[in-house]
């Protein structure tokens, strides 16, 4: 006979969703670095201080001068809601009987496990490296636009200091869109543009081709894996300076970034970072249906911090 319904529920629980979790949450290095240790998103907005100005009454003073007391107001907020994801996981009651016996209907799960991880996995990774799609995360391309976005609820207007460093270029014009080649210091510049006070990015992605030369032509005789379990997952990576850089296959052509993952990192409703969503049968059709759902949203604490470089074309 068809395995029942809480069977199926339970043997999902017990042995397929440890399976799923990890294949959905580890598939590009990008999205597998970010979600490694999301934080907790508690409340309906996920908040962060952010200083935007300098408090001006600092001063040098003579012993009869009137000290600066002026109010200062240099901080705001940066403020972020939830977003959702789900893949479901539908089984034909017939496909469910026919496939007779513990092995069948298991595989048949598993297939559709597999279904749900890729559609997942394509659904992050793009959105990802992406400007902000309707519904979805805060996209790269948004988090590093020029300085004039709106984000997070702060505009340009109100915290200069919230615009984009991005790139090689400098302070707040957004990525660098002008340089091709891809020098020693072109890349040390760009590399510079994503440090702020004594915090230096951590982590970088570009594609194969930029990945390969950056390797080849500027650091070959120091390459090496510097993060074991990245390699391990099949994530080639070598260090550049303080950066574990990894190639991506959902990076643009001639896209090279920077991110301090301490700054840039997934917040996650508790209970629900892939959550399974156990198989039920509707009273109106004859099919069972299971799902994979998530609650949260990428954080950005410090938009400067995110540097990229989007028209490399070679590494010289």
């Amino acid at each position: 006979m068809a395995i029942a319904i809480d069977d199926l529920n339970t043997f999902c629980r017990t042995y397929v969703l440890p399976k799923v979790v990890d294949n959905i949450t580890r598939t590009g290095p990008l999205v597998f670095k970010l979600l490694e240790k999301p934080r907790k998103f508690v409340g309906p907005y996920y908040e962060v201080p952010v200083t935007y100005a300098k408090n001006a009454n600092a001063e040098f003073y003579t012993a009869s001068a009137s000290l600066t007391t002026t109010v200062r107001a240099p901080f705001t907020k940066a403020q972020y809601s939830p977003i959702r994801a789900n893949t479901a996981i539908t089984l034909e009651g017939l496909d469910m009987a026919l496939n007779q016996g513990e092995a069948k209907v298991l595989d048949m799960v598993k297939e559709n496990v597999k279904l749900a991880e890729a559609s997942m996995k394509e659904l992050f990774s793009t959105d990802l490296y992406n400007t902000t799609q309707s519904n979805a995360f805060y996209g790269l391309h948004t988090i590093a636009a020029a300085g004039t976005t709106t984000f997070g609820g702060i505009s340009n207007g109100d915290a200069s200091t919230w615009c984009s460093s991005s790139g090689y270029a400098g302070a707040s014009g957004g990525p660098d869109s002008t340089t091709t080649s891809l020098t020693k210091e072109a890349l040390d510049k760009h590399y510079n543009s994503g440090i702020y006070g004594n915090e230096q990015p951590n982590f970088g992605t570009t594609t194969y081709d930029i990945w390969a030369g950056i390797s080849a032509v500027h650091i070959a005789p120091y390459a090496r894996y510097t993060d074991p379990k990245m390699a391990q997952l099949g994530f080639e990576n070598i260090k550049y300076r303080n950066a574990v850089l990894a190639p991506d296959p959902q990076c643009g052509s001639g896209d090279l970034w920077f991110f301090n993952t301490d700054r840039l990192y997934f917040a996650v409703v508790p209970g629900y970072n892939f959550k399974f969503i156990d198989f039920e049968y509707p009273t109106n059709k004859d099919q069972a249906t299971a799902h994979i759902r998530w609650y949260g949203q990428l954080i950005c604490e410090s938009r400067r911090q995110v540097a990229w470089m989007s028209a490399i074309s070679g590494v010289a």
